[in-house]
């Protein structure tokens, strides 16, 4: 290789390593009358359309029962530019709609919102508020590239089992496999203990189906497919490590759960998803970077399906907690997180990371 060619390749990786970040603030607590803006959800449709969806937590902070609406914005050139905000869904009095989780079937176009509706009230009154309200798994539906949506539609219904008192949509995005399965991870709890399944369509959301349980202790999952079918799951648990399940017949019976020691987490929602570098499968994983505390927003990537993460990226490294990845068109990484400046709910905001730049160690 000449001088010249040596001088071009080491601009290039200064480049790459030195790359800039410039977040743009989505949703800004206590503007446009909502007090509190949380729970990122985004995808990148076939069209290329971002869908930026969230909680609005209208009268007060906090999880229902809570009058909690779900808004959205749009941007039609990969997060340049944003529309302005759209409510999707405002139940009267004090129900709310929580947890959004989107996914896009790839042949008929159809985009689902699922999330959790409460209606209000706490249920078991002896449990804490976390666990004594109602849950109850319900999505909308939009064939315009979110410009409306559909009525309401409950789909727990057949699906929930006896004993069972919540079911609720993990938030972020949901999975498509490569049959075109649409894969939608959910949570639930029977008075006694918190579990993970995912509810599954494999005739374009017409009807649902539900997995085997993934694991007991677990909530907020997130499942890639790997190259050989398996499925992959990196799930919010209690012991400071993400939980890891697998399942080689698409759900029906999972591994024992293990615990990633290089994926840390301070009890909180983390994004999964995988994607390409030099035609070869790439997971991508976001979450706050810390063992006790929600902060320290990192970017980690791995190159063997899961099995070690050596690349990490701070993205923000002050207070900040849910998030949700999404591959634009162009191939680079876009990421909708919560963050702030004194704690990490003041603002949900994107940003895009040249695939490139994110991948080099």
């Amino acid at each position: 290789m000449n001088k010249s060619l040596v001088c071009i390749f080491l601009i290039l990786v200064t480049e790459l390593k030195a790359q800039e970040l410039f977040p743009v603030d989505i949703f800004t607590s206590h503007t446009h009358g909502i007090t509190q803006f949380r729970i990122p959800s985004l995808i990148t449709t076939k069209k290329g359309t971002l869908l930026a969806v969230c909680d609005a937590r209208v009268d007060r902070e906090g999880d229902p029962p809570n009058n909690v609406d779900q808004v959205m914005r749009r941007s039609f050139d990969q997060g340049k530019t944003w529309e302005a905000l759209q409510t999707i869904l405002d139940f009267p009095n004090k129900e709310g709609a929580g947890d959004p989780q989107l996914i896009q079937d790839p042949k008929t176009g159809r985009i689902f919102l699922f999330y959790a509706y409460c209606p209000g009230r706490n249920e078991l009154i002896d449990a804490p508020i976390m666990l004594g309200r109602h849950l109850s798994l319900q999505y909308v539906y939009s064939d315009n590239e979110g410009a409306s949506w559909s009525l309401p539609i409950v789909v727990e219904y057949g699906l929930k089992k006896d004993g069972w008192h919540s079911l609720w949509s993990s938030p972020g995005r949901g999975t498509v496999l490569k049959d075109g399965t649409l894969v939608v991870p959910i949570s639930g709890y029977d008075t006694e203990k918190i579990f993970a399944h995912f509810i599954f369509s494999s005739d374009h959301g017409n009807t649902w189906q539900i997995s085997g349980r993934i694991g007991e202790g677990i909530n907020e999952a997130t499942i890639v497919e790997l190259s050989d079918g398996t499925l992959l799951v990196n799930a919010r648990n209690d012991s400071k490590k993400r939980a890891i399940v697998t399942s080689t017949d698409r759900g029906q019976h999972w591994s024992p759960l293990s615990f990633h020691p290089q994926l840390q987490e301070p009890t909180c929602q983390g994004s999964f998803i995988k994607s390409k570098w030099n035609n070869k499968d790439v997971l991508i994983f976001s979450n706050p970077n810390d063992p006790a505390k929600r902060q320290n927003l990192t970017i980690k990537v791995s190159f063997d399906d899961g099995k070690t993460w050596p690349v990490q990226k701070v993205i923000y490294a002050g207070p900040s907690a849910y998030s949700c990845l999404t591959e634009l068109r162009n191939g680079n990484i876009g990421l909708l997180y919560e963050n702030g400046t004194e704690n990490a709910y003041e603002r949900i905001s994107f940003v895009k990371m040249d695939m490139n730049w994110l991948v080099q160690p």
